[in-house]
């Protein structure tokens, strides 16, 4: 059995709405949604990124989120249990998403190819 530990937080109000905005995009409650931000903070910052390292977000990457998040919104709004369902498949949507960006990647350096 392994230990937790508890912290209290203070936000302010509007990183708390930018916070409950990200969860419930996630289909999570606060706590794993929390959790989610500290482990991708702490790996970035494990693997050397920051910031100031990543590139700002396009105009067309932004409309493309947008329309992309309308169009499940609307398909949510027309079936039954769509909210929950959107919700329940928030995880494998990630992935998903993380394998498709990954096409778009230049390939690593294999070791030979360093030296």
């Amino acid at each position: 059995m392994s230990t937790s530990r508890r912290y209290q937080l203070r936000l302010s109000a509007e990183l708390a709405l930018e916070l409950e905005g990200f969860a419930q995009r996630l289909g999570l409650s606060l706590g794993p949604a929390i959790q989610l931000l500290i482990g991708r903070g702490l790996q970035a910052e494990a693997d050397g990124r920051s910031r100031a390292d990543t590139p700002p977000d396009s105009p067309a990457a932004l409309a493309g989120l947008t329309a992309a998040e309308h169009a499940v919104l609307m398909v949510a709004s027309i079936l039954p249990e769509g909210e929950r369902r959107m919700g329940s498949l928030a995880q494998r949507a990630t992935e998903a998403a993380g394998e498709r960006l990954a096409l778009f990647q230049p390939p690593s350096p294999s070791p030979e190819e360093l030296l």
